[in-house]
Formats: C-alpha cells, structure tokens, sequence
C-alpha cells in the first residue's frame, strides 16, 4: 500500500454536469472508501493518465456514461494535502447516469441548495459549490 503524504499525495478527479439548474451527485455505495455520503462523481487518477482521461474513464466506470471534459474548475487539498482533487466540468455526450453497484448506490441531479441542505454529503462539498460560484 502506498503511504500518501503532502510530498506524495493521491490525487483524484471529479465531475461537475449541469442538467439545467441542476447538478448530477452520486451517493457512493457501502463498500468504498468514505460509504455513503453524496458527491460529485469521480475517483483516483491514474499513475499514466491525465486529468481529462481519469475523468472520462471514472464517469463509465461508475456510472456508464461518456462525458466530455469542459475545464478544470478547481483544485481543492483535503487531509493536510495527502488529497489532491481536481474539480472539472464535463458533458455527458452518450447514456444516462446508470449507478454501478459496486461503487454508486445511487445517483441524482440535484439543485446546489438541495445539495447543500444534504446532511450526508462529503465533507468539502459545500466548499466546492463556493468556489465554482453555486
């Protein structure tokens, strides 16, 4: 196992898609890391891949869809900078949002102020919103 420290961090990608004044969330399914609180779709970046790629193959992985990737919106350092996330808009281009089970429990789009009024949302979300302008 990898030990992640400021110097070595994980970093990861999330996917901010718009569907009208709505915002698509996931809750993440009971046997991943952080179970059960809604998020913004995404996961951890590969060693040999991008940003944008990691993004489009996290969207099919965990919710069978292909995205387009717009900007990266953000970058956001959780746990002392052991967590490096990269906020990044996307376009769904084919599918709809399909949870696969084993990491998705479920998926929503869901308003920013439901999002916010969420008790269960991951920490760091409401931080996301602000800064994206939500």
């Amino acid at each position: 196992m990898t030990i992640r420290t400021r110097e070595n961090p994980m970093r990861g990608v999330v996917g901010v898609m718009r569907r009208g004044d709505r915002l698509l969330v996931i809750l993440r399914a009971k046997t991943v890391r952080v179970p059960l609180v809604w998020c913004f779709p995404g996961g951890e970046i590969e060693a040999d891949e991008s940003q944008a790629d990691a993004l489009v193959r996290e969207m099919r992985e965990e919710l069978d869809i292909v995205v387009q990737p717009g900007e990266c919106l953000m970058t956001q350092e959780k746990h002392d900078g052991q967590l490096v996330l990269y906020c990044w808009s996307a376009e769904i281009v084919s599918g709809e949002p399909t949870p696969n089970p084993c990491e998705v429990a479920a998926a929503e789009w869901l308003t920013p102020a439901e999002i916010r009024a969420k008790d269960d949302i991951l920490p760091g979300m409401v931080e996301i919103l602000d800064q994206i302008g939500l």
